[in-house]
């Protein structure tokens, strides 16, 4: 990473006011990559099983979006987000130009592209539902174990007050004083910290390539798709840094962020650059896995995957070189055992 460069801080301060009501949690020239001749969004709504067509300006957008309420105050990530696009549209417009360029970026250039696409891995609806339910899910169980330490250490006339007392704090330690979680929430505090990710992006072997003549590729609501490797080793999990993102630029070009490989050289902390056109087959794989990670709404044209063509396809590969990693290569696919 560059020393001494203000850019590149961790912990940045990513909230201000902002007057922007209509907010895009996908931004708008990076949908405008996935326009028809008629310079318009072909919208798939997975969901309701429909598809329609509207500008850019129109899809991905809510009304304060990334808008939350702080000390009395609205505060936004609008101004900051708006800020790491303007940095990284121009560089991304290139390579979908010229992929050949992706070997020639500078290092500055390279982190501008590397928090950007962290960025957009965090600020969508895709990411706020996966952080709402582990959070619901770790509360919930949390509030078990504790309702049954009550019940084992107080008389049953005292329970009912104890366990007012435990749920008050344990709102407030969770939610804060307002006892609620905002949906903002979820992906600030993540974006405050990009950096990081950006490093570990910038850290892996990047790979850019065409699409074979035919196909076409589109993104979706969540445009920043990972994929978990199937057969990895035991100490390997679903952590940010051990997936593969797939991220389409446009219709013909994908861009496509791989694990740093385990023997690589620690003198070069800089991850591969490549350009490499992608097989029929590797572009199958990165539409199935698009599909699958998108919460509701695909954007592009040509042939979609279905969900669940998407969902059970992958499956059966995930299980198929899980089959083959363990009859042939040995392969223990049981999680570790800790003391």
């Amino acid at each position: 990473m560059p020393e001494n460069n203000e850019s590149f801080r961790w912990n940045e301060p990513i909230l201000a006011p902002t007057g922007v009501k209509r907010q895009h949690y996908v931004p708008e020239f990076f949908l405008e990559s996935f326009t028809g001749p008629d310079d318009l969004l072909r919208v798939v709504d997975l969901e309701e099983g429909k598809e329609f067509r509207t500008n850019p300006t129109n899809a991905a957008v809510e009304s304060h979006f990334n808008n939350l309420e702080t000390g009395g105050e609205v505060l936004s990530t609008e101004g900051w987000l708006s800020q790491l696009e303007g940095e990284a549209s121009p560089l991304l417009k290139s390579l979908t130009e010229n992929p050949d360029e992706i070997t020639s970026l500078s290092v500055e250039d390279e982190f501008f592209i590397a928090r950007f696409v962290a960025a957009l891995r965090f600020r969508t609806p895709q990411f706020r539902s996966v952080m709402g339910d582990m959070i619901e899910s770790i509360s919930t169980r949390s509030r078990e174990m504790l309702r049954a330490q009550v019940i084992a250490q107080y008389p049953e006339e005292e329970r009912p007050f104890v366990w007012e007392q435990i749920e008050e704090q344990f709102d407030q330690r969770w939610f804060g004083k307002s006892g609620t979680l905002q949906p903002a929430n979820l992906s600030t505090s993540m974006l405050g910290e990009v950096q990081g990710y950006a490093n570990l992006l910038w850290c892996a072997p990047w790979r850019i390539g065409t699409v074979p003549t035919g196909l076409k590729l589109y993104t979706s609501d969540n445009p920043v798709a990972a994929y978990e490797r199937p057969v990895r080793e035991r100490w390997e999990t679903a952590a940010f840094a051990s997936l593969i993102y797939y991220v389409p630029l446009s219709p013909s070009i994908l861009l496509k962020i791989e694990r740093r490989p385990d023997d690589q050289d620690d003198s070069d902390p800089r991850g591969g650059r490549r350009r490499q056109d992608f097989t029929t087959e590797e572009i199958s794989v990165a539409r199935h896995v698009v599909t699958r990670d998108s919460v509701r709404l695909l954007f592009g044209e040509g042939l979609i995957v279905p969900r669940d063509c998407a969902t059970s396809c992958l499956d059966r590969i995930g299980k198929a070189k899980l089959r083959f990693a363990a009859h042939y290569l040995g392969f223990d696919p049981r999680p570790p055992r800790f003391p």
